[in-house]
């Protein structure tokens, strides 16, 4: 991990940073972190104090929880998310471990000076919040969906996502780097079940799947997949291969 001099751009251009005075700037920028990580570095880990709110210049990064021997994958951030944002609000340690899933930049933000400044902004305040709730939303209707969805709608949405945050409204043709082991984490499946779908997805020429990467070959009608339920009768695949 280096550390280097901070650029001002692009971390004054989102919330809850807009709201802050150019004095306030001129006082947290000098304390702010320019970190660069290697693939499969520990950003941070379950159990560390909150000293930081990161923002993500590039590359991605991978959450996961653990339980004794078992490592689970539960999201993945990429360029232009504030990751750590509960920190503000929670005096708690760390509830996840963040890891580079590629070579990654973030700019750390120490949590103490800028609770300081978030203070004398109730604006700036209610702004975080409202960060923080849409991936707390998004946390839960993860939730709902293990509970009501069929594995290839859930698998079809997992997917898109990822394509999407690969190449912003270029999902067709995109190839989404994720091992079939952390997809099963995020759809909420075991490996043999995605491994099913997925071949059964492939052969209805919506995906193609190489080592490592799975490339969207027809994204209309992936979407139209991960838009329905119930399961449409034609993949063939019920729950038991869950």
């Amino acid at each position: 991990m280096n550390q280097a001099a901070t650029p001002i751009a692009p971390i004054t251009q989102i919330p809850p940073f807009t709201e802050f005075s150019e004095a306030e700037l001129a006082e947290l920028l000098p304390r702010v972190q320019r970190r660069t990580y290697r693939a499969e570095e520990t950003i941070f880990r379950e159990g560390d104090p909150p000293s930081f709110v990161y923002y993500v210049l590039n590359g991605e990064i991978n959450l996961t929880l653990t339980s004794e021997e078992r490592r689970v994958t539960v999201g993945k951030f990429t360029a232009g998310r504030l990751l750590g944002i509960q920190t503000i609000f929670d005096d708690g340690p760390q509830f996840l471990s963040a890891t580079a899933l590629t070579p990654t930049t973030v700019l750390a933000v120490p949590r103490g000076d800028l609770v300081g400044i978030l203070r004398r902004h109730p604006d700036a305040v209610l702004k975080m919040a409202a960060i923080f709730a849409t991936q707390i939303r998004a946390a839960a209707l993860l939730v709902a969906e293990m509970q009501f969805l069929d594995l290839p709608v859930r698998l079809a949405k997992r997917i898109l996502e990822l394509a999407e945050a690969a190449g912003p409204g270029r999902s067709g043709g995109a190839a989404v780097r994720v091992t079939q082991k952390e997809l099963s984490e995020l759809a909420g499946a075991t490996r043999g079940g995605v491994n099913r779908a997925l071949k059964r997805l492939e052969h209805l020429g919506l995906v193609r799947i190489s080592r490592g990467t799975i490339t969207v070959v027809a994204p209309d009608r992936l979407r139209r997949i991960a838009q329905q339920e119930p399961l449409p009768m034609i993949l063939g695949i019920s729950h038991p291969s869950q």
